[in-house]
């Protein structure tokens, strides 16, 4: 009897703390949890290889069902997420998370719909990217985005370790 009462006492407890926590506002920063942190460090690390390689700061990953599942550099002839996803060897990215260093390019956007992925994150804004000349601007000439396919969220985050790959 006593285990049955401080079961319904913990269940009560959990209850009356979830329904307090959606009553408050979460913001920007505290929505990342550290996992995504974690997703985007790997990212990070793909870009300063590939910028040790001689080539530009793109990295990206691929998560699917919370493993990774493949990264990809950016190459001459693909995005970094074009070429994540290309190493993913998957017909379907679906229940798949892209973390990316910089914001995709509709080219990048496209592919990640094409598979059917969850979301993208990234640090660095287009404008960023465009200023520090990893990507021209047409590169995000959002008329090129393809409307035939699901849109999915792009998501930025805050990693100062991708935003250092800028500067």
């Amino acid at each position: 009897m006593m285990k049955k009462v401080i079961f319904a006492v913990m269940a009560m407890a959990i209850l009356v703390s979830t329904t307090m926590m959606a009553s408050v506002e979460i913001s920007k920063r505290e929505k990342v949890s550290p996992v995504d942190e974690i997703w985007m460090d790997m990212a990070v690390t793909v870009a300063k290889v590939n910028v040790e390689e001689g080539g530009i700061p793109c990295g990206a990953v691929v998560v699917l069902n919370g493993r990774l599942q493949s990264s990809g550099q950016a190459t001459e002839k693909a995005t970094s997420i074009e070429t994540s996803i290309a190493m993913a060897k998957l017909k379907t990215l679906k229940n798949a998370k892209i973390y990316a260093v910089n914001e995709p390019t509709i080219e990048a956007y496209n592919a990640a719909c094409k598979a059917k992925v969850d979301a993208i994150y990234f640090v660095n804004t287009k404008e960023k990217v465009i200023a520090a000349g990893v990507q021209p601007a047409e590169a995000y000439d959002e008329s090129k985005i393809d409307t035939t396919l699901k849109a999915i969220p792009v998501i930025q985050m805050n990693y100062e370790d991708a935003s250092a790959l800028l500067k």
